[in-house]
């Protein structure tokens, strides 16, 4: 089984590969069409970002994601409907998000317009995806050059699932700090962003069997979107194997078109 999680970054996007559920390699790519790319065979792709906006009120799936986080639940950024994303302005966006789902935007939200933007263009884009590389940890290497490895990480069978076996399509949308809810049995109490957060959110991958390692080679990516992108790897493996959740449920599942409104746990 071979699965990517995804993370927003400064310079675009970090990736984390799972091999059968253990560390398989990590990168950062600038575009979400070179997301795709990198991760052609992968069975699974999480992304922590809202991939399917929907015409008017709120996404069912952002306020149960805050009740399940619980007092982290200020990390959830309420997802605007399509139209408010539209605006040329921030005012704009939040006076029309007002008209059509009763809330504001917030100001965090609004700069994550690019990156919602990104993925939407890419997963409806039709034509051949770039080549991606993903740097992989070699055991025992001391340099960088010796973590490069071209080419895609392909999982030693060759094969994968292929979308039309899982209920969502093979990219789903994920919230890393639920994904860490789920790991821990529990809210977490502290700040990813604090060393006590960080070191237990690292805990928690270490005890899932997922050991990161201490150089990657990827250029400027923060250990917290690392960390991020590696919680939500650990949800794309499990919904590879059909062990994931869904909040909400298939009972009460939004959708537009074809795509599911929900956020996998």
């Amino acid at each position: 089984m071979f699965v990517v999680g995804v993370d927003g970054c400064r310079d675009g996007w970090v990736l984390v590969a799972l091999e059968n559920g253990a560390f398989a390699g990590a990168s950062q790519v600038a575009s979400f069409d070179e997301v795709l790319a990198a991760s052609e065979a992968a069975d699974a792709i999480a992304v922590d970002v809202p991939i399917t906006l929907i015409e008017q009120g709120e996404r069912t799936c952002d306020r149960l994601v805050g009740e399940f986080i619980g007092q982290r639940r200020s990390s959830v950024f309420v997802a605007p409907p399509r139209m408010a994303l539209q605006k040329a302005t921030f005012e704009e966006a939040t006076a029309e998000c007002r008209k059509l789902a009763g809330f504001g935007m917030s100001r965090q939200l609004w700069n994550l317009k690019s990156k919602i933007l990104d993925v939407e263009q890419a997963l409806r884009a039709t034509a051949p995806a770039r080549q991606g590389r993903f740097v992989h940890h070699a055991q025992g290497a001391e340099d960088s050059t010796a973590l490069r490895r071209h080419a895609r990480v392909v999982p030693p069978s060759g094969e994968h699932l292929g979308a039309s076996l899982l209920p969502a399509g093979r990219v789903i949308e994920v919230h890393p700090e639920a994904s860490f809810r789920e790991l821990a049995g529990a809210p977490l109490g502290s700040n990813k962003k604090t060393y006590d957060g960080l070191m237990r959110r690292m805990q928690l991958l270490e005890d899932a069997g997922i050991s990161l390692p201490k150089k990657l080679a990827i250029g400027r990516v923060s250990l917290d979107d690392v960390l991020d992108a590696a919680g939500a790897a650990w949800t794309a493996n499990r919904y590879a194997e059909g062990r994931a959740r869904s909040l909400p449920d298939a009972t009460a599942w939004q959708r537009i078109g074809s795509r599911i409104v929900t956020v996998w746990i």
